[in-house]
């Protein structure tokens, strides 16, 4: 194995484990609103809390340059070290919603020097055909997402707080990989000057603000549709037999892994076609379900999940590709500040989504509420298409 594709492995390695801190409180969710008596709105909140504070994490990376002015190795150990203690604290000391938000968030703020920096280290070893490379990380991202569903499915955690502790534990041994068994790629620039207007100023480039709004769009749909597919598939029980309450988390975390293959599957055909068509795809398919979304409310299970993991697979097959069009529509020395304030901006669209989507399941009710996140795709496709990209 070459040095690069052994560290493409490793840092996909580090951010599986990274991001397994991401949605414990997702997947506790359902645990802790009969425990703290939580209407879903408010349960949504341990959710919004990790993304609101990614928003703020990014916003503070950006503006200060942190990804480009400092080792980006020791960045990602630091910030997965600090998500993993914040939410450690989550695990060992939430009594109530309001000091379990307070830590989630935290937990959120410190994930944006993982995420984001994880793409910067990929960028740093391979300075062509980045998109499949990305697709693999990315793949990794998505399996770590789904770490907590699949703890509980398997039976590893024995409640919520345990859970908490495990993907804390994982995202230690992800920083360590970064920091004391990678070693900096090839094509690592030169530290730029700090410039406190690079996040504003990227934007100012057409072509960058195009792929943007693209991944502005899909954002809008992935983590609503992430987070809330559990409540979607609890609240589908009255109109034919219920799937078991035990089963939820396995629909739950099989419709997330898809994004596994995808984002890896997705990265090799963008190899032929370039990341825009890869991208364009995906946003047409997983609007298609948005929009069909309410005659999936009452099939059997036969033939709900089977489509679900369908829409899981496509939802998420052009996040990578969006991150590839990012580096290459970026000022090259102010990639990380631009992968970074790309993706707080992506994740503040989404603390306005989750709770928009439960609070419209509450009025007009589950069957129609994930129709109301097709104009994100919608809008992503419209601006991607306007894009005109070499192919390389």
């Amino acid at each position: 194995m070459t040095k690069s594709n052994k560290a493409l492995v490793l840092v996909s390695a580090s951010i599986l484990l990274g991001a397994s801190v991401w949605f414990t409180g997702t997947a506790a969710a359902a645990v802790l609103k009969v425990r703290w008596h939580l209407t879903e709105v408010e349960a949504s909140g341990l959710t919004i809390a990790v993304q609101a504070g990614f928003i703020a994490g990014t916003l503070l990376y950006a503006i200060f340059n942190v990804a480009d002015l400092f080792r980006t190795r020791t960045v990602f150990f630091a910030s997965a070290a600090g998500a993993a203690v914040f939410n450690a604290g989550f695990g060992l000391f939430a009594n109530g919603l309001v000091s379990a938000i307070v830590l989630r968030f935290l937990s959120g703020v410190m994930l944006a020097g993982v995420y984001p920096v994880a793409m910067k280290i990929v960028a740093q070893w391979f300075n062509e055909r980045i998109g499949w490379r990305l697709g693999l990380l990315l793949g990794a991202m998505t399996f770590g997402t789904a770490t907590p569903h699949f703890l509980l499915t398997v039976g590893a955690a024995s409640d919520w707080r345990a859970l908490a502790l495990i993907a804390s534990g994982l995202a230690i041994m992800g920083g360590v990989i970064v920091r004391f068994v990678l070693t900096d790629g090839p094509y690592l620039r030169e530290t730029p000057r700090f410039d406190p207007r690079a996040a504003f100023r990227i934007f100012r480039h057409r072509p960058f603000r195009l792929q943007a709004v693209g991944y502005f769009g899909h954002m809008w749909e992935l983590y609503a549709f992430w987070s809330l597919l559990g409540s979607f598939l609890a609240a589908d029980a009255g109109t034919r037999p219920p799937l078991a309450a035990d089963r939820i988390p396995v629909v739950v975390f099989l419709t997330i892994a898809l994004g596994v293959p995808s984002c890896i599957l997705g990265g090799w055909i963008s190899r032929a076609t370039g990341e825009k068509a890869v991208a364009l795809v995906s946003l047409a398919v997983s609007g298609l379900f948005c929009a069909l979304s309410p005659l999936l409310f009452g099939l059997s299970a036969g033939f709900l999940v089977p489509l679900l993991l369908v829409w899981g697979f496509f939802v998420v097959s052009d996040s990578p590709q969006f991150s590839a069009l990012a580096t290459r529509t970026c000022p090259p020395e102010y990639t990380g500040t631009a992968l970074t304030i790309q993706n707080g901006i992506g994740f503040a669209i989404t603390v306005v989504s989750i709770p928009f989507i439960a609070w419209v399941s509450k009025h007009v009710g589950w069957r129609w509420a994930f129709s109301f996140l097709t104009v994100g795709p919608l809008l992503g496709a419209w601006s991607l298409a306007r894009l005109k990209i070499n192919r390389g």
